[in-house]
């Protein structure tokens, strides 16, 4: 339902700090029902205390997808240490495996007492207690994750109805895959499970399909006995944990965290968290290895965006700066951050996790547009004239007669295009507050019409008239295109 991401937290004073993300998965995002259950399960996990708890450190909200802040775990879940061992034809001790189940014990009495402002009970039942979300770090912690279909009284989503059923059957009690009441003991059921597959290296109840792992688990028989190489304290504890009826387990998980430390003592077991993070040194060192090998790279592309970030920023404040300071605002998404920019007029939302974007936000009218705009509307007037006194100054060359009376009118346009053009820029100036220069000597006007018109012209070999173009004829040279060019798409690592 969800998928967990590695990001960087970033702060002042070059503050860093590797934490995970978890978003819901797009076409689950926007059903109301995960998004209250992904909510339940920040505000339950969140006030779980405890050090062998993955904490919840903010929720937030982007493009209408909750996602949650969690502490990272720099190591693996104990199904992927499980099957990577496997592989290799070797288990992991027995005594490794003792040590991070009663470690997950105590998290989850953590979780099972918690309770609201007025001291009572909130009920707390995990539900998918499992391999998968049990994380084993490579200092040797563990560490429980995903209370997204916990049990507890102030649900917002609401509670699991009867006859429905949550969880993974092969570590589900008898009474969760018969959909009835449960209680924290459903949990300890599940731990019992995870010790009975590691230890024997399958599940206490399993079948071809899920329907025939629960006619077993319902069936009231027990599961077959443990290998005769576990140790008879130990399989005590499995076989307890493991019975179909609620009342004959351990009370609570703290009762069976004291049990599993006791078994492990009278097995001559005893395992230590450091003795833990060895073994998966010596064990799993390249899966950790190629984990970081993956973050470094990704760290690095983030560098490198924000090396582009920062040379757009500077480019656009180049550019604004240049037109006018006052006049143009700029504003820098932060790299691996979330939230949301505020400006006069604008609001501007960050990009995604990991982007970079710069935003340009207009916040008036200024003046140094409105010289610019003048400026270039005179020369299209200048431009025009110029034009027009080439035309008629080359029909005149090949007509042979060109006399100095034909010429004055294209001079006397130009220059009253000029004086147009000067009066448009003294009028900018003068609307733009800067003093207006001196006109000089007055030029005569001269209108478009009073121009005169050149007849038709024949030419020897040539058929008809030519007639002369006229400025209202004159047509834009063509502009020759610059070659296409291909984008090259950078990978950045992601």
């Amino acid at each position: 339902m969800a998928a967990v991401w590695v990001a960087r937290q970033t702060g002042k004073h070059g503050f860093e700090k590797l934490v995970a993300i978890k978003m819901i998965l797009p076409k689950f995002a926007s059903d109301p029902v995960f998004q209250k259950m992904f909510r339940d399960e920040a505000r339950i996990a969140s006030r779980i205390e405890h050090g062998n708890a993955a904490q919840i450190l903010d929720v937030g909200e982007q493009h209408d997808v909750t996602y949650l802040v969690m502490e990272y775990v720099d190591g693996d879940a104990l199904s992927s240490i499980h099957r990577a061992l496997k592989r290799q034809n070797t288990r992991i001790p027995p005594g490794v495996v003792l040590r991070v189940m009663a470690d997950a014990c105590g998290a989850l009495h953590s979780a099972h007492e918690l309770r609201d402002g007025e001291g009572v009970l909130l009920g707390v039942v995990h539900r998918d207690v499992s391999p998968q979300n049990v994380l084993v770090s490579t200092k040797g912690l563990a560490k429980i994750i995903d209370f997204g279909i916990a049990k507890a009284r102030d649900r917002v989503a609401g509670d699991t109805s009867t006859g429905q059923v949550k969880g993974k059957v092969r570590y589900m009690a008898p009474e969760q895959a018969l959909g009835r009441v449960i209680d924290r003991r459903a949990d300890l059921w599940a731990v019992g499970a995870i010790l009975y597959h590691m230890l024997s290296g399958k599940p206490p109840y399993d079948g071809e399909s899920d329907v025939q792992t629960l006619m077993a688990l319902t069936s009231g028989l027990p599961p077959l006995p443990l290998p005769p190489t576990v140790p008879p304290a130990v399989a005590a504890v499995v076989k307890r944990a493991l019975k179909p009826a609620p009342d004959s387990r351990f009370a609570t998980a703290a009762e069976m965290q004291d049990a599993i430390e006791e078994a492990m003592v009278q097995a001559k077991l005893t395992t230590s968290v450091a003795a833990v993070a060895s073994f998966l040194g010596q064990n799993a060192g390249d899966r950790a290895q190629k984990r970081k090998d993956a973050i470094a790279l990704g760290l690095k592309a983030a560098a490198e965006r924000d090396r582009v970030a920062e040379l757009m920023r500077s480019n656009a404040e180049v550019v604004t700066g240049g037109m006018s300071d006052p006049g143009m605002r700029s504003s820098t998404t932060n790299l691996g951050g979330t939230g949301s920019h505020s400006s006069p007029g604008r609001s501007v939302t960050s990009g995604t996790l990991g982007s970079a974007a710069v935003d340009l936000t207009a916040v008036g009218p200024s003046r140094g547009k409105t010289i610019a705009l003048v400026g270039a509307a005179a020369g299209g007037v200048l431009g025009i004239a110029a034009l027009l006194a080439l035309v008629m100054h080359s029909s005149s060359a090949r007509e042979g007669s060109a006399s100095a009376g034909q010429a004055a009118p294209a001079a006397n346009a130009l220059a009253v295009a000029s004086g147009q053009a000067q009066q448009v820029s003294a009028k900018a100036a003068s609307d733009a507050g800067a003093p207006a220069a001196s006109a000089g000597p007055e030029i005569p006007t001269l209108s478009a019409a009073a121009l005169p018109k050149a007849p038709a012209t024949t030419y020897p070999g040539v058929q008809g008239t030519v007639p002369v173009v006229n400025a209202n004829q004159v047509a834009r040279p063509p502009v020759a295109r610059p070659a296409p060019t291909t984008k090259r798409r950078i990978d950045d690592g992601f």
